[in-house]
């Protein structure tokens, strides 16, 4: 056998290595947590619905945060003014995804424990 036959074509090697991240984005999907949550896929969160919600005080209004058992809470602050918030800052209604509760969209209106204010 000669050199030339164990040789490998550049141009198949760069199309199936191509065709190789084109699938890997087809399966995973470009579309951001955030815009899968404001297309309505993501179920609510409520305290009931996730141990870690319940354990960081998690209200889907910030009124009715228990300040006795949360002083950290500031009035004012609510999930759309949270760093961990995937929705616009300036959402004032509506529900989008969250870094600490994947898979749930919190209400811009709610607050929990874990809030970080956006810098």
């Amino acid at each position: 056998m000669s050199q030339d036959n164990d040789r490998h074509d550049p141009s198949r090697r760069t199309f199936l290595a191509t065709a190789a991240v084109a699938a890997s984005v087809a399966v995973i999907g470009l579309r951001p947590r955030s815009a899968r949550a404001a297309a309505g896929s993501l179920p609510h969160l409520t305290e009931n619905a996730d141990p870690l919600a319940k354990s960081f005080g998690y209200e889907p209004s910030a009124k009715a945060v228990n300040r006795a058992k949360f002083p950290n809470y500031k009035p004012g602050e609510r999930c759309a003014m949270c760093r961990f918030f995937q929705g616009s800052a300036d959402e004032a209604a509506g529900f989008a995804g969250c870094a600490i509760y994947p898979g749930y969209a919190v209400n811009a209106q709610g607050w929990c424990g874990s809030f970080v204010a956006r810098s």
